[in-house]
């Protein structure tokens, strides 16, 4: 039985269907829900000279958490009848992967829901799978949503 389920979340359509996974489980279980969203800045410290001529760097990162709180305030809104709070995380220095398996080890979840692209070949090779590698580095169950 779950007592903490974590669900990550982006804005993308299978997040979405991730989220009402997690939401339902959490119902049926009377666990707690942690959504969280991580604002990903690694690609702003990759490439800091590029960004750093032509953009106010702390301003471009308040922005990524900006949006991060509000898609996270729109995705609190949807979740109802369960006990829940939300988490906005930073990545820095981090894949988001990590800092997801981080954060759920630190909140310690029985449980962690995040929605997957399905992709495959090429696609796969060149974007990566933030869901594959949380399989393979979170200290917890993970459940893999595609979109309904």
């Amino acid at each position: 039985m779950y007592k903490k389920i974590m669900v990550a979340i982006d804005d993308s359509e299978m997040s979405r269907c991730a989220l009402k996974e997690a939401t339902l489980l959490a119902h049926a279980h009377g666990a707690r829900l942690c959504v969280v969203h991580v604002a990903d800045e690694t690609l702003m410290g990759m490439h800091h000279r590029t960004f750093a001529t032509t953009l106010n760097l702390e301003h471009a990162r308040q922005a990524i958490r900006d949006a991060g709180r509000k898609l996270l305030d729109e995705a609190q809104q949807g979740v109802v009848n369960v006990q829940s709070e939300t988490l906005l995380l930073e990545a820095s220095t981090q894949r988001v992967s990590e800092t997801i398996a981080d954060a759920a080890k630190t909140w310690q979840a029985d449980l962690v829901v995040a929605g997957t692209h399905g992709r495959r070949g090429l696609q796969r090779l060149i974007l990566g799978s933030v869901a594959e590698q949380l399989v393979r580095l979170a200290p917890v169950s993970i459940l893999l949503v595609r979109s309904h």
